[in-house]
């Protein structure tokens, strides 16, 4: 199945002035997935996370955007950190969504290489998705997770047309974007 929604929520035009509840009901109607990117600045506390997975209608996925405190550099805090993170994601539950990791260029190879491991270590299965440089693409695909817009055997796509066969995730930053999409897609199903 590919979800299909918007990063962030909208909030152009007529969305300017609803309220949370009604800007909710009127994204639920329209697409089956959003990337959540206030994640990246803050991880939210279980009991948010609880009100989104009870929020969501029956086939409505959240994916998340990795917080930006990780250093992708091994060790205890940063697992801490990690863990941390992916735990509140996994109690989505069936509202639960892939992760997009944003990788600083600058990361060191060996120090993203040990990291993998110790994401692989957590055993905390999970559509993971990696903005990386080129140089880095090879460590991830090592472990089943993808480079973001690179589809393997699956796909996260941010601001892309996605892979029509393939399953996976197309996020846009524009409303207008996501809905331009929708409606190519549904004009093709007939």
């Amino acid at each position: 199945m590919l979800y299909l929604g918007t990063s962030g929520w909208p909030s152009e035009g007529d969305w300017t002035g609803l309220s949370p509840r009604e800007r909710r009901r009127r994204y639920f109607a329209l697409f089956n997935s959003i990337e959540l990117t206030q994640t990246y600045r803050r991880v939210p506390d279980w009991d948010v996370v609880g009100r989104w997975r009870a929020y969501a209608p029956r086939g409505f996925v959240y994916s998340w955007v990795a917080p930006r405190y990780l250093s992708y550099r091994p060790g205890g805090e940063e697992r801490r950190g990690l863990r941390r993170f992916l735990r509140r994601h996994k109690r989505l539950g069936r509202a639960r969504g892939g992760v997009r990791f944003l990788v600083p260029a600058r990361t060191d190879a060996t120090d993203f290489s040990d990291w993998l491991e110790m994401l692989a270590e957590l055993e905390i299965p999970g559509d993971y998705a990696f903005d990386v440089v080129p140089d880095l693409v090879e460590l991830v695909e090592a472990y089943g997770w993808i480079a973001t817009n690179r589809p393997a055997g699956w796909q996260y796509m941010i601001d892309r047309e996605p892979k029509a066969n393939l399953d996976g995730y197309a996020y846009f930053s524009s409303l207008a974007a996501a809905l331009r999409y929708q409606r190519e897609v549904a004009a093709e199903r007939g």
